[in-house]
């Protein structure tokens, strides 16, 4: 059981973000304190240290204490997992059975059609974020979220960063939350996004990584799109734990 969880820990625990589509919420974490940090750090272990030799006999460190907590921590996050996969297959499942009654009725809601087009926008919006050309992909943008881009892409520009992707993926598309309205204006469908890339800014000038991780990584995102001008486009991006999963399957 202990090694279940560690191994999917392991393969399902969240990275950081990346320089993809709408900034991706790309971040980095730096460290600080300086000279304060370290001078703290020292007297912490110097403090222990003379708490082992005066209370020997009665305090030990428990290496299998500490083995069992680890596990039980490990245990509790691949639950929360295993959680996920299950209520994003539901979601998946009640989403694209709705989609095959609004067909019936609806001349925009073609399975196949969508998931194409959710793909396509995947990769051109990926490589409009990686020109740094927002533009290059307006035909899978609602105009509010076109006018995001320009603008995030803009001050980039201003802060002098350009942006790095390498080996874009999709790993999985899948529909959780479908709803659909009299007409096709008000329509809308949320898609969770697999992806998997190498995303980082880096300085234009010194060509040195500022921010983001170099090595690939993989990550999901809640895609909205909605029904405009005869075409599904997407209206917003959030990260994955912007959103609740079982809100999407409990409906």
């Amino acid at each position: 059981m202990i090694l279940f969880c560690l191994t999917a820990l392991l393969l399902f625990s969240p990275i950081s973000a990346q320089a993809r589509a709408g900034g991706g919420g790309s971040s980095s974490s730096s460290s600080g304190g300086g000279g304060g940090s370290s001078s703290s750090s020292h007297s912490s272990n110097y403090d222990d240290h003379n708490y082992r030799r005066s209370s020997r006999g009665r305090y030990s460190n428990n290496p299998m204490s500490s083995v069992i907590q680890y596990a039980i921590f490990i245990c509790i996050a691949s639950g929360g997992t295993i959680v996920f996969f299950y209520h994003r297959k539901k979601a998946r499942l009640i989403s694209k059975h709705r989609m095959t009654e609004f067909a019936k009725y609806g001349y925009n809601w073609d399975y196949k059609e969508i998931q194409q087009r959710v793909e396509q926008a995947y990769f051109q919006i990926q490589e409009c974020w990686r020109r740094q050309d927002a533009d290059y992909a307006a035909t899978y943008l609602s105009p509010s979220l076109l006018d995001d881009f320009r603008m995030k892409l803009e001050w980039m520009d201003t802060r002098n960063e350009q942006v790095v992707q390498e080996q874009v993926q999709l790993l999985s598309a899948d529909p959780v939350y479908v709803d659909d309205h009299e007409g096709t204006e008000q329509d809308q469908i949320w898609y969770l996004i697999h992806g998997k890339m190498i995303g980082y800014y880096i300085d234009k000038d010194t060509k040195l990584c500022i921010r983001g991780n170099t090595n690939p990584e993989s990550f999901y995102e809640y895609w909205r799109f909605i029904y405009l001008n005869n075409n599904w486009v997407l209206d917003e991006i959030r990260q994955k734990d912007e959103l609740d999963i079982r809100q999407f399957s409990n409906l």
